[in-house]
């Protein structure tokens, strides 16, 4: 059986998609800026908030001007993450059985830390986390496994004996280079071909099944 879970965040567990797209659109906008669509910004978000700005931004910027739309987007999203944001159906439900069974939860996310620490300390509060880790200075972004692979050492567990689940490529990616067993879910950001191209194990459509990878028969 399995002992542990590192979940992705966003587009995972907490759907931020909203509040996302709005933080980015009302600086664009402010600017003068072309704009983009939700469906848009699903293809930006995954690989840390320093890459969703500089896709949103226009190419033709100086550096130290994208700097400046960089912390000024930075703080509006700081002020709205938690507005619109809502954890997906089912999700605080798979997420308290599963610690009642005793399994390891753990977030692993490319959003900043102190942004990440927020959202979950909001949404999740009633849930026992062992780690939560968002980008940190000084530590890679996923998909590198740094920071996947210090929380497997933390925890002690035999790496057969974790899952992750995840909703990008990034995600996949970051599983595989971790040499764990990656869970893709369809109601995040991306599409189920991207999730299997990129080494997903198994994929679920619903927060319920993952109980069945990790205890047959289990019942929510």
């Amino acid at each position: 059986m399995k002992k542990a879970i590192i979940f992705d965040l966003d587009g995972t567990l907490l759907n931020s998609l909203i509040d996302i797209s709005e933080s980015v659109n009302y600086v664009l906008e402010k600017y003068n800026f072309k704009t983009h669509s939700f469906e848009d910004y699903k293809y930006m978000i995954g690989n840390g908030i320093a890459v969703l700005i500089e896709k949103a931004l226009p190419t033709n910027l100086s550096k130290t001007d994208a700097e400046i739309y960089f912390n000024e987007i930075k703080l509006v999203y700081e002020k709205r993450q938690t507005i619109k944001s809502k954890p997906y159906n089912g999700i605080i439900e798979m997420l308290k059985t599963l610690e009642n069974k005793g399994i390891s939860l753990n977030i692993l996310s490319n959003k900043p830390n102190n942004f990440t620490q927020e959202v979950v300390n909001h949404f999740f509060a009633d849930i026992k986390f062992d780690f939560v880790f968002g980008e940190r200075e000084g530590y890679q972004r996923k998909p590198s496994p740094q920071t996947a692979n210090e929380i497997i050492e933390k925890l002690g567990f035999k790496k057969s004996e974790f899952l992750y689940m995840g909703d990008t490529s990034t995600d996949m990616l970051t599983a595989k280079a971790a040499n764990i067993d990656a869970i893709g879910v369809t109601w995040g950001y991306r599409k189920v071909d991207e999730l299997l191209e990129n080494g997903a194990k198994f994929i679920i459509n619903n927060p319920k099944e993952i109980l069945d990878l990790l205890m047959p028969k289990a019942d929510m």
